[in-house]
């Protein structure tokens, strides 16, 4: 049983089908990455999983349950975190309590404990632990990026939705974000990764799916999406906005 999986989904953003008949699987324990062009559909997709939009019509399970209907925070309880686009990193709080708010969802913790994890957090996100008392906004937007997925992390998801890592970044915090993508892997949790950087997002991935105008399109191995020489030269040649 895939630990995630959409069969036939549809969302209607205004009348306007954004995402169209989509099925695909995620199994435990993969990085999957999700490609496309602008308007393609990929964030709508991640916005569907974790109920922040409803679908006109299809289905979303989650380990074999539907979760279409459920609302975003049944949703988190249940072991799907959501690291959205733009890391939106509460500016008036330190970033020790940026990364404490991830465990909201997570009843019976008191704040000591919950302090103890984000402060374990640093130790996969070492260039972070220096302004762990520093307020959000003064981090620099891969720090942000940083603080925004310890933030999802401290759910304790089973799933992670990883919208757009890179956006943004230089080359080098690009490098050291999908460093981290790949070590998130090695501990345990599964990554459907939305990215712009075709290349950077292969590169971590076992499997890729590319959406068309919200149609899905083509998918498989991160070997089989480069040897297509169309596909590469459509979506996978170089960055593409979100």
């Amino acid at each position: 049983m895939p630990l995630l999986e959409l069969r036939d989904l549809s969302v209607l953003y205004g009348g306007v089908e954004a995402v169209r008949g989509v099925s695909l699987k995620v199994e435990a324990g993969e990085v999957v990455t999700l490609l496309g062009s602008n308007g393609a559909g990929k964030s709508t997709t991640l916005r569907a999983i974790s109920g922040l939009v409803k679908p006109a019509s299809g289905d979303i399970l989650f380990d074999g349950r539907s979760i279409a209907a459920e609302r975003p925070e049944s949703i988190v309880r249940r072991g799907i975190a959501h690291v959205p686009e733009g890391r939106r990193v509460f500016p008036g709080l330190s970033v020790r309590e940026n990364i404490m708010l991830g465990a909201s969802n997570r009843t019976g913790l008191s704040k000591s404990q919950i302090a103890a994890e984000a402060d374990e957090m640093f130790d996969l996100f070492p260039d972070i632990r220096r302004f762990a008392g520093s307020l959000g906004w003064t981090l620099s937007g891969g720090q942000q990026q940083m603080v925004a997925v310890a933030r999802g992390l401290m759910a304790k998801p089973r799933l992670l939705l990883l919208d757009e890592p890179s956006l943004g970044l230089a080359p080098v915090i690009v490098q050291a974000v999908f460093a981290i993508v790949a070590e998130i892997r090695r501990r345990g949790t599964t990554v459907l990764l939305v990215e712009q950087n075709a290349r950077m997002g292969l590169s971590v991935a076992d499997r890729g799916y590319v959406l068309e105008t919200g149609r899905l399109v083509l998918s498989g191995s991160p070997a089989e999406l480069w040897s297509n020489e169309e596909i590469r030269a459509a979506y996978l040649g170089g960055r593409t906005a979100a």
